[in-house]
């Protein structure tokens, strides 16, 4: 399945940032950022590494870096038959911090070790559930919020202090996802292309569009995609739409013809044509399978 690898872009005085996701709308992704991830509404299921967890408003992960991670919202998982009025849909609160606010060296620097520690747990993906510990939480994002440069990180610092004293603390993945665990790196306009694809995937995705984004001519911008991601433009934006079909299949409720449509194809019949290409089999006996299993 595609991963998006995105890049966060911090304020330039900082290289940790307070996200708001006001609805969860990203495909599998990752970044290299370590995401500590509040829930302030809804409910869902959690992709983190190779785990699966539901989540509901009140929880909180943390993400480690590079660690593969997708939020899918039971208004989305689950949808509600006509009439029956309108999911709750999902929200979070998402603090971002770069590794590179870390000394290299974390293990061996007695001051640093309980943030080492943290850390390399994260790369499994971890839930935190203290009783009055999301609270707090939201406290110290305020804190965060109304702080700049030094006193900033310490506040991140703090936070993570707090995670790590948690009594009550799952891992989610079997799989720890090491750091430098990274897609190739692609260099512009290749990545303009994928950002763009990954970003619009749910709609109609034309070159036209593509070549006037990254200001190239069509054809060029083909050849030279096809050339450096080993594939067209178009068979990225398949490997994404049927990587999320596939997640739709797995854990909702969705008839196939809702599943095409919530992954960008307006024509079941191409949905299915390419999704048997792709998978080698058709949406139905994909979910049958993965159920059964």
């Amino acid at each position: 399945m595609a991963i998006l690898e995105r890049r966060i872009i911090h304020d330039v005085t900082t290289l940790c940032s307070h996200i708001s996701y006001p609805r969860f709308v990203l495909p599998l992704h990752k970044h290299v950022e370590f995401e500590i991830m509040l829930f302030t509404r809804g409910t869902g299921k959690q992709f983190v590494g190779e785990g699966v967890s539901d989540f509901k408003a009140g929880d909180i992960a943390l993400i480690g870096s590079n660690v593969p991670h997708l939020h899918l919202c039971d208004a989305k998982l689950h949808p509600q038959p006509v009439g029956g009025g309108e999911a709750e849909w999902c929200a979070g609160e998402a603090i971002q911090f770069s590794p590179e606010l870390f000394p290299e060296n974390m293990e061996a620097i007695p001051d640093y070790r309980f943030v080492y520690d943290l850390l390399r747990k994260s790369q499994y993906g971890v839930r935190f559930y203290d009783e009055g510990l999301f609270d707090e939480m939201r406290e110290m994002v305020a804190a965060f919020d109304a702080s700049e440069y030094t006193r900033r990180v310490i506040c991140l610092l703090q936070m993570l202090e707090r995670l790590r004293c948690c009594k009550r603390v799952d891992l989610l993945s079997d799989v720890a996802y090491s750091r430098e665990n990274r897609l190739p790196g692609v260099k512009e306009p290749v990545d303009m292309v994928y950002a763009y694809v990954y970003n619009h995937f749910q709609e109609k995705v034309t070159l036209e569009e593509l070549a006037a984004h990254v200001k190239q001519n069509p054809a060029a911008l083909c050849r030279h995609f096809k050339r450096r991601a080993d594939k067209s433009i178009f068979q990225c934006l398949a490997e994404i739409r049927i990587g999320h079909a596939c997640k739709l299949l797995a854990y909702s409720e969705m008839n196939v013809s809702q599943v095409a449509y919530e992954s960008g194809y307006n024509s079941v019949t191409h949905f299915i044509s390419q999704f048997e290409k792709l998978v080698r089999r058709t949406p139905s006996e994909y979910r049958a399978q993965i159920r059964s299993s």
